[in-house]
């Protein structure tokens, strides 16, 4: 492979500026940025392939994300599954190049967004340490999980990504994601799985209207007293245009800066972003207010 001269050595992970969320908290907040290896993901602004992939990695990883989270199956509402061999098939490639541009002790800085555990056992084995997996998992990859030691996103969905938003009634959302994710830990603890490996996502967007997306917002702050990690995904997704009259993802970034702003002040550990340097900069603004808070 020929390396790109615009790609520079990484520097440290998590270097988003320290912002409090609601409680006083002053952790720094991680960006992940989203790169998909597909070409039918919802967002076209976040597809890439080859070199130009690792070109849009480093320049992520630039502008402050802690992680690139990559997938190579689409998992926008009413897709269609991809064999793991057609997602390795570009998966591996980029791990390979990524890990010979930056070096091997870096793959801890890629997520493998995927729903297959032979996917996820080969990226593992690859030396990628984090899964972020859309599907709740089963035993077998919580078993994984647990003999593997790798952090893993718990995401609350209903179905699969071709028939969740047909499954989308609650009685209460919060109660039922927050039960949904306190029994799966637990399953995953019995696994041998810590609690520090595990990163709660509510699954904005996955088997949920709009009302429930943003009852889930509203009260992200329950689910952060949990002492696990919490992820949000809520980049120019649909329930965005919802509200802003923009159906068309590459008109959402002012309606998602401002999700992903209030998400941020609830308390949480992660947002999975499509646009790295726009967070990165809100975050920075919102720091610099906070210094001179009573």
């Amino acid at each position: 492979m020929h390396s790109d001269s615009s790609l520079s050595p990484l520097g440290p992970a998590g270097s988003s500026p320290r912002v409090r969320g609601k409680g006083g908290r002053g952790e720094r907040v991680q960006l992940w940025g989203v790169i998909n290896l597909t070409p039918n993901s919802f967002f076209a602004g976040s597809r890439a392939e080859g070199l130009g992939a690792l070109n849009r990695a480093a320049q992520m990883l630039a502008d402050g994300a802690a992680k690139i989270d990559v997938g190579a199956e689409s998992t926008r509402p009413g897709a269609e599954t991809i064999s793991a061999t057609d997602q390795l098939n570009v998966l591996f490639p980029f791990i390979d190049q990524f890990a010979a541009v930056h070096g091997q002790n870096n793959l801890s800085r890629i997520s493998v967004d995927t729903r297959d555990i032979a996917v996820m056992r080969a990226c593992l084995d690859k030396g990628v340490t984090t899964i972020n997996d859309v599907s709740g998992g089963d035993d077998a990859i919580y078993e994984l999980v647990g003999k593997s030691g790798c952090d893993y996103v718990l995401m609350h969905t209903k179905g699969d990504p071709k028939t969740m938003q047909q499954a989308a009634t609650y009685g209460n959302a919060t109660a039922e994601v927050l039960a949904y994710l306190q029994e799966h830990t637990e399953k995953l603890a019995a696994a041998g799985a810590k609690r520090t490996q595990i990163i709660w996502d509510t699954g904005i967007g996955f088997g949920k209207l709009a009302e429930h997306n943003l009852e889930l917002i509203a009260r992200h702050e329950i689910f952060s007293a949990h002492g696990v990690r919490l992820l949000a995904g809520v980049s120019r997704k649909s329930f965005i245009g919802h509200f802003t009259g923009k159906s068309d993802p590459a008109d959402r970034l002012i309606g998602t800066l401002a999700v992903q702003t209030y998400l941020t002040l609830r308390g949480l550990d992660i947002l999975r972003v499509h646009d790295v340097k726009e967070m990165a900069e809100t975050l920075k603004v919102i720091s610099a207010i906070q210094h001179y808070e009573l």
